[in-house]
Parts: structure tokens; sequence; C-alpha cells
């Protein structure tokens, strides 16, 4: 998977719900979000493989290079030999004083 963690593997839930105790603020914290505390993935608790409305990732980059990444490519180059011609220009100068 190229978002990271794909699964979590819960080998006992239902010990797992007699031994851990949620803090009320987990669930406020939900509520506020409008995350659902219950359910699937998409927070569907009658069809638990209705993933409809789970969150998804991001859609991938776009191969190569974008127009925007070719402008800021060029500039930079610019950017990048106008400094060089100005080491150059300033190591070239004549010694001038005492």
């Amino acid at each position: 998977m190229d978002t990271g963690l794909a699964a979590a593997m819960i080998e006992a839930p239902l010990d797992l719900q007699k031994n851990l105790i949620v803090p009320d603020n987990h669930y406020e914290v939900c509520k506020a979000g409008g995350t659902p505390i219950s359910g699937n993935a998409a927070g569907n608790t009658q069809d638990y493989y209705d993933l409809a409305g789970a969150n998804v990732s991001p859609p991938p980059l776009p191969a190569g290079f974008t127009p925007r990444g070719i402008v800021a490519l060029v500039f930079s180059c610019i950017a990048a030999v106008l400094g060089l011609a100005s080491i150059v220009w300033y190591g070239l100068a004549p010694i001038t004083g005492k």
C-alpha cells in the first residue's frame, strides 16, 4: 500500500472490549470532528461490507513534469546561472586598493 498501514489485525476483539476503557473525551473529539464511533470505516452499522462514504487516499501525483514544475525549473536554472555569473564577474574583477 502506498499510504502506509493498510489494516490493524485484532486477535481477540471481545477480550479487548472487556479490558479497554476509552476515555469520554475521545468520543467528544470524534463527535466534534464528525467521525463515527461505531460501524465500519464509513460508519455503516447495518452492512459492514458497504464502504460508501469512507475516507479514501488522495489521488496519485501526475507522472512527469507539470507546466508549473517546468516553469519553476526554468527560473531556478536562470537564478543559478545568474548567481554563478555574478561570482565569476566578482572573482575576475581587478584587485584595487593599497
